[in-house]
C-alpha cells in the first residue's frame, strides 16, 4: 500500500466539496500553518502564496493518493505551469504545495474567494486571519 502524500491547501481545495469532486478518495488530516508564505490573489482571479518571512497561510492538510495527487495536476494546470508543485515543510513535514507561476496580484473571479472565505469560517480558521489576508482581496 501506497503512503498517503501530505497536500497544503490554502485556496479553493479547502473547500471540502470541491476536494470531494476533485479528489473523492483524499482524506482531510487537519488544520495547518505555513510559515513565511503570504496569501494572494494572482491576476488569473485565483489564489496562489508568495515568500514573505513575516507572514504566515492558514489552510488544510489532505492525505492524497497517487490517483489524487494526478486529479489535482490536472486541475490545477501543471503540464501548463499555470502552477509548480513545491515541496515545503509544513509544521515539520514536507509537504506537496501548488504555487502559481504567476505572482502578480490581482481581482478573484466572482464567488471564488467568497467560497474560501465561507470554508475558512466553516473550518474555524483564526478569524484575525480571514479579516486581515481573506477579506481584503474582495475589495479589489
Amino acid at each position: 500500500m501506497t503512503t498517503p502524500r501530505r497536500y497544503f491547501a490554502y485556496g479553493s481545495n479547502i473547500v471540502a466539496r470541491q476536494m470531494t469532486h476533485r479528489c473523492p478518495a483524499a482524506r482531510a488530516v487537519g488544520h495547518a500553518r505555513l510559515d513565511g508564505w503570504r496569501f494572494r490573489i494572482m491576476t488569473r482571479g485565483f489564489a496562489t502564496i508568495v515568500p514573505d518571512p513575516a507572514a504566515h497561510v492558514l489552510g488544510v492538510v489532505w492525505a492524497l493518493t497517487p490517483d489524487c495527487e494526478t486529479a489535482l495536476d490536472r486541475y490545477e494546470g501543471v503540464a501548463r505551469s499555470l502552477y509548480l508543485k513545491h515541496e515545503i515543510p509544513v509544521e515539520g513535514f514536507d509537504t506537496l504545495v501548488y504555487v502559481a507561476s504567476d505572482e502578480a496580484p490581482g481581482a478573484p473571479k466572482p464567488g471564488y474567494l467568497e467560497a474560501i472565505i465561507a470554508a475558512a469560517v466553516e473550518r474555524a480558521f483564526a478569524p484575525d486571519y480571514v479579516a486581515a489576508e481573506l477579506l481584503p482581496w474582495l475589495a479589489r
